[in-house]
């Protein structure tokens, strides 16, 4: 069989872009090393009874648009808001993290209050990044053969 277009990984970024190029009409491949898709997205059994995420904190970058486009909740997408969680090290201390502000603020301190005010700084500078970035995420990237001084000031 011939195909338009071969997508090397099945992570959730492949399967996406495989999605949009078959909804486009190509004939299109995905090719996968693992036993499983869905790349950092997956969660696996590693012992009987519980279930591992590596990395599925990822999928929180997959897009509203993108979500609907595809109409993945009706294929059973649901998202769980990751709310909290602990690293533990190997002198039986824990760090314990949240997405309420207000309790990670006061976990850092716990630690290192100078540290605590260093995340404040560092999460105000990610946000002014994020807001920079955030209308970029859904438009094509240029062609870099092609480009022309102008498509860059035009992002």
């Amino acid at each position: 069989m011939k195909y338009d277009a071969i997508v090397v990984g099945a992570g959730h970024n492949g399967l996406v872009t495989a999605c949009f190029l078959a909804r486009a009409g190509l004939r299109t491949l995905v090719v996968e090393k693992n036993d499983h898709v869905g790349g950092a997205a997956v969660s696996l059994s590693l012992t009987p009874g519980w279930t591992y995420s590596n990395c599925s904190y990822v999928c929180s970058l997959l897009r509203p648009e993108i979500i609907r486009a595809l109409e993945l909740p009706k294929y059973g997408l649901q998202v769980i808001p990751y709310e909290s969680g602990a690293t533990f090290n190997s002198r039986g201390g824990h760090f314990s993290y949240a997405s309420d502000h207000d309790a990670l603020r006061r976990e850092l301190t716990r630690h290192s209050p100078r540290d605590a005010d260093g995340y404040e700084r560092y999460a105000r500078a990610v946000m002014r990044q994020c807001r920079f970035i955030k209308p970029l995420l859904m438009r094509t990237a240029p062609d870099p053969v092609r480009m022309r001084p102008r498509d860059i000031s035009e992002l």
